[in-house]
């Protein structure tokens, strides 16, 4: 599996913006936000990308892969990153869809650049109940000692909490490094998505992009960690756009609580549940989130700058 291009951009403020693309060249531009861990290096599904003639972009958020780090980050930042991606592309539109850790940043940016996007995808994403401090009161109770003890450093000192974030997440990535058959393990608890790990080849290129998080070290990837703590930018209520949320109902992290609050938060959402697939769902449908995306930029017009 090789990308089509596998590049970095210079933001207007001097950062390293890397993305890759891959399906075809002049397809449906679809911007892909990855999962935490997760990088631009894996396609789920490449063949899926070519048959919905989609362009699918995935950048690297900054301090993951090649992205450089911006220090005190908001998900209401990413949203000027995406659309300067998007004007050095030459795209005057295109869709976003965000998997796992990626559905706030794809909310981000249906909230506040909802006139550039042709649509938006949220896929097997419980942060956005999980992390929602601000819009679900009390929320933290449900939060364990170590996310309490970030979210009360952050709201003292981000750069600290930054740390103590990085520093509790060091222990995980250890442990993916030594064994990452414990991830593997994690996700086949769903029968659908136990597929998924039997070919060897594929699984390598799975783990090569959770291991791609962290190139940088673990102080690069620390605003990744953390930025969930800090005032969001935006209230999915406000969302004006509609908005497609996929979920596979066998999934072990995603619970129904957390699809329930997201179809019933964000005003214009369509909600489509996969019976035969978990956390992975995305990787066996693919085509079908795609295919969804792609009809939707077709319906406004024109996305590409000639």
């Amino acid at each position: 599996m090789v990308a089509l291009v596998d590049t970095t951009l210079t933001l207007s403020d001097g950062r390293r913006l890397a993305y890759t693309e891959w399906g075809t060249a002049a397809g449906r531009p679809v911007l892909y936000f990855h999962g935490t861990p997760g990088s631009r290096i894996w396609c789920p599904d490449e063949s899926a990308a070519i048959e919905a003639d989609v362009r699918l972009i995935i950048p690297d958020r900054p301090g993951i892969g090649r992205s450089d780090p911006k220090d005190g980050r908001t998900l209401a930042d990413w949203p000027a990153d995406v659309v300067e991606l998007g004007n050095a592309l030459g795209l005057s539109t295109f869709a976003v869809v965000g998997v796992s850790a990626g559905g706030p940043y794809a909310a981000a940016c249906a909230a506040l650049i909802p006139a550039r996007l042709s649509g938006v995808g949220i896929v097997s994403s419980r942060a956005l109940r999980k992390w929602n401090w601000e819009e679900i009161p009390g929320l933290q109770e449900e939060w364990t000692a170590d996310d309490r003890a970030e979210f009360d450093v952050t709201h003292q000192d981000v750069a600290a909490g930054a740390r103590l974030a990085a520093a509790n997440f060091a222990p995980y990535v250890a442990n993916l490094e030594q064994h990452p058959e414990t991830m593997h393990d994690d996700l086949g608890q769903a029968d659908g998505d136990r597929w998924f790990f039997t070919d060897p080849a594929r699984t390598a290129l799975f783990d090569a992009h959770l291991r791609e998080t962290w190139r940088q070290g673990m102080d690069a990837v620390a605003g990744e960690l953390n930025v969930v703590y800090m005032p969001w930018g935006f209230r999915l209520a406000d969302i004006s756009i509609p908005v497609h949320v996929w979920h596979g109902s066998q999934d072990p992290w995603v619970t129904q609580a957390d699809i329930d609050f997201q179809v019933g938060r964000i005003p214009r959402c369509t909600l489509h549940v996969w019976s035969d697939s978990g956390h992975l769902g995305f990787v066996k449908h693919l085509d079908e989130v795609l295919a969804t995306l792609a009809s939707l930029g077709r319906a406004r017009g024109g996305a590409l700058l000639r």
